[in-house]
């Protein structure tokens, strides 16, 4: 019990340091960027000298700029980076609505508080605008049929403009017409007037619909299913136990 109290007062005192280091880093980054010093070892920003010559990655590279930035700014913020109130994550979003009017009210609000939670008081004191909205118009391409058949396309002239009359259709009007020869349509047959008399297969010409159907027998082929004529009956007899002449002639001599 008592090891574990002895270890929990040793990270408290860490965490401590921990907090205490990174404000004089970023006090001493301030510095740094308000000298731009960064020019002389031919970066173009401070944070190209955190990423590549400190060897930071990007993400903790932008904290520390942003915060470096503050600091110069507000000097006030030292004090809760220093004691771990305000945590590095949250610097980003405080800078975005902090002003030297509103200093005093709105840099308590961020204490103790995670990126999401700073970021939802972030936007209660700085609505964000309307985003902007841009509408796209695309040409509409071409089908398949109208790439390929452009001449098909035939275009009505209006109705109250008079069309000009050739000389051709004025001919052609003039010279009559051949009448076109139309041949009577068959008229239909009485059920009472055919000859019941005859055959059915000589009452209409016309195929059956079974000719055609795909279950009909081909031609040439004999259907599975037409019935067969019985074979003969073979009568069954005993073979006779007495022997053929033959037999018997032989016996004899």
């Amino acid at each position: 019990m008592n090891d574990a109290r002895d270890l929990t007062k040793r990270l408290a005192e860490l965490l401590r340091r921990e907090h205490g280091t990174m404000a004089d880093f970023l006090i001493a980054l301030a510095d740094f960027d308000r000298g731009r010093c960064w020019i002389e070892l031919g970066y173009t920003s401070l944070f190209h000298f955190l990423h590549r010559e400190l060897g930071v990655s990007k993400g903790a590279a932008f904290y520390r700029k942003t915060a470096a930035e503050l600091v110069q700014r507000y000097p006030e913020v030292i004090e809760p980076l220093r004691d771990g109130r305000l945590c590095i994550s949250s610097v980003v979003e405080l800078a975005k609505v902090i002003t030297p009017e509103n200093r005093g009210e709105v840099l308590p609000r961020f204490f103790h508080t995670s990126k999401q939670e700073a970021k939802a008081v972030a936007a209660e004191l700085r609505p964000s605008e309307a985003p902007p909205h841009r509408d796209v118009v695309t040409q509409a391409r071409p089908s398949v049929a109208q790439r390929t058949a452009p001449s098909a396309r035939v275009t009505t002239p209006p109705a109250d403009v008079a069309r000009p009359v050739q000389p051709v259709e004025l001919s052609c009007a003039a010279q009559p017409s051949a009448p076109v020869a139309v041949s009577p349509l068959p008229r239909p047959v009485a059920p009472d007037t055919i000859d019941r008399s005859r055959p059915s297969c000589l009452a209409s010409t016309s195929p059956s619909p079974a000719a055609f159907s795909p279950s009909s027998p081909r031609r040439g082929m004999r259907s599975r299913t037409a019935t067969r004529a019985p074979a003969p009956r073979r009568c069954w007899r005993p073979r006779s136990t007495c022997s053929s002449p033959r037999t018997t002639r032989r016996r004899a001599s």
